[in-house]
């Protein structure tokens, strides 16, 4: 039978290895394709918040990029950290958002037809397949039995929230634990 000999201390270091940021990389690239399979495969088109969902993936996924490549300085380790368990929250106040709408929570939520992208990085003319609005908020489809794409955004925001911020606690540990 194998067994897995994992302790806190090899949780709280798993920011350092080159796997946890390469899952985290892949996690998030894998959710923008799967939004753009939705998108342009089952014309399932994107409104406002998803949009907005899909820009928190992509930052993430590119704070991991960085991180796999600056995983063995410390100061640079604990910024990707930092930065990556901000982009969670982040993910995870748009994804209640979804569940807001979807719920129809207190005034059930609302969004506009286009995105609110300031003037310096407006992606969605940059990049119109992938960041432009094409619906108005409604329920998210469903992606298994009755499970919808915000239950699976909220699993993997709430996910990413506790890796990140056991990879910042060991990294910080790490520089007391010096002392």
């Amino acid at each position: 039978m194998f067994m897995m000999n994992v302790n806190y201390r090899n949780i709280l270091q798993t920011g350092q290895t080159l796997w946890f940021w390469l899952v985290v990389f892949i996690l998030c690239v894998g959710l923008d394709l799967g939004a753009l399979f939705y998108q342009h495969v089952l014309h399932v088109y994107p409104c406002e918040l998803c949009i907005y969902t899909r820009v928190w993936l992509f930052a993430i996924a590119l704070v991991a990029l960085l991180a796999m490549f600056v995983k063995t300085w410390l100061p640079a380790r604990i910024l990707m950290s930092l930065s990556a368990l901000i982009l969670a929250l982040g993910l995870a106040l748009e994804t209640w958002n979804l569940i807001v709408v979807e719920y129809s929570i207190g005034n059930g939520g609302s969004c506009a037809f286009f995105a609110n992208f300031p003037e310096w990085a407006p992606l969605d003319k940059w990049m119109p397949a992938v960041f432009e609005v094409q619906d108005f908020c409604q329920a998210t489809p469903k992606v298994f039995w009755f499970i919808s794409m915000a239950h699976v955004l909220a699993l993997v925001s709430l996910s990413l929230i506790i890796a990140f911020s056991a990879a910042l606690i060991g990294d910080v540990l790490s520089i007391v634990n010096k002392d």
